[in-house]
């Protein structure tokens, strides 16, 4: 089976999709099938293309057994209407670089952009091939649910196009029940709708001793409590939550709060906390250093604002839970986040945007540390179980072929 996999992210970018689709596409070859990737120049990180791609146009690569056909990629910095432009100018340069592509059985592509489905209908035309669409956020609706979205022609335009790639597509695969339940209050018909969970890597991240953490000793919390924040500072986070919990919890003198990562709200944190000595502020590390960085927190935070947990599963959940740590989440009741913590007995779940909800989970886990680290283990067996590698690889090799078989 040749597959396409026309992705926006790919490897060396560390977030979005890149690291997921870079395992699938790799655990894909492992078990024999080919995979080519088009993907966009590296430059999630930055804002920029990276040095090595600057002033070219295509950039053709192999790595563990995938051919990568890197691109052009407009690549300005922040704002929604400049990211409008980053999604735009890879939609027309992935058609046109698709071209290189000997025909393949089947294109898989993850969102977003939206747009791509454009490019997946127009390919599976030209080659008389299905395409899947994989649904990784819900897009307009959670541009909508932030405000991003709000000039009522611009989300009608987005709607329209939303129906026409869900009614085209061959099959359109979502990680959650969730989502599912959304694609069938858009009257997507059930028998294309194939629930793959994303994976988190339990062979990389494992459960590892506090005693001899680096980053513990680095910064003096050999003792100490640790809540760790790890991962994009966004806007979706709603971290000003964060700040105003933590503020509740001042009686607690070894309980501390570690803050890793970049994005939009890391000016406000920094302003916020940067004098108190009880927090320690990270950049964005190494992937080499997560299994240590997640295994020095006692327990991590997911918070999210209201009404975002219906569009996407924080992803930072599925890393904490394979480092054998608990999660205390701020998600809206009824979400699948909700559901995967009580499903796995991983830890709490708080309403979202509420301090004083968030400030008494930590307390209650600084309280009854046996009980967290009771919830850190079984999050870690569940996700093995659940969420490897390996589990959900295989998952989607078996949709894929079956789309190819039965197309």
């Amino acid at each position: 089976m040749h597959v396409l996999l026309l992705a926006l992210n790919y490897y060396p970018d560390k977030l979005g999709n890149a690291p997921l689709m870079t395992g699938i596409a790799e655990g894909l070859v492992a078990r024999g099938h080919r995979v080519t990737v088009v993907c966009a120049f590296p430059h999630h990180e930055t804002g920029r293309i990276d040095a090595a791609y600057r002033r070219k146009a295509v950039a053709r690569e192999s790595r563990n057994g995938v051919d990568i056909i890197r691109t052009y990629i407009y690549a300005p910095e922040g704002g929604t209407v400049a990211k409008m432009a980053n999604y735009a100018s890879f939609t027309a340069t992935a058609f046109l670089v698709s071209q290189l592509v000997r025909k393949a059985d089947v294109i898989f592509t993850p969102s977003p952009p939206l747009t791509l489905g454009l490019v997946d209908y127009a390919l599976s035309r030209m080659w008389r091939v299905p395409f899947v669409y994989n649904l990784q956020d819900l897009f307009p609706e959670a541009a909508v649910r932030l405000g991003v979205l709000t000039n009522p022609k611009v989300i009608a335009a987005f709607e329209r196009l939303e129906a026409f790639v869900y009614r085209k597509a061959h099959t359109l695969s979502v990680i959650s029940d969730g989502f599912r339940e959304y694609l069938l209050d858009k009257g997507v018909p059930d028998h294309k709708i194939s629930v793959i969970p994303n994976y988190t890597d339990t062979d990389f991240i494992q459960p590892r001793p506090q005693a001899g953490n680096p980053f513990r000793e680095a910064h003096g919390l050999q003792d100490a409590f640790v809540v760790q924040f790890s991962g994009r500072m966004g806007y979706s986070q709603g971290l000003e939550t964060v700040v105003d919990a933590w503020r509740r919890l001042d009686d607690l003198p070894d309980l501390r709060l570690m803050l890793v990562g970049d994005g939009q709200a890391r000016p406000m944190l920094e302003r916020e906390l940067g004098g108190d000595p009880r927090v320690v502020l990270l950049p964005v590390q190494p992937r080499d250093a997560l299994p240590d960085l997640l295994a020095a927190a006692d327990v991590g935070l997911a918070p999210l604002r209201h009404g975002m947990a219906g569009t996407s599963v924080p992803s930072k959940m599925f890393g904490i839970m394979a480092a054998g740590r608990a999660i205390i989440a701020g998600v809206d009741a009824g979400s699948d986040a909700e559901r995967l913590i009580e499903l796995a007995d991983a830890g709490q779940v708080v309403p979202p945007e509420d301090p004083v909800a968030l400030a008494d989970a930590i307390r209650a886990a600084y309280t009854d540390r046996a009980r967290t680290r009771a919830q850190g283990e079984s999050a870690r067996a569940h996700v093995v179980a659940a969420h490897s590698h390996q589990v959900v690889v295989d998952r989607y090799e078996a949709m894929l072929k079956a789309v190819v078989e039965h197309s």
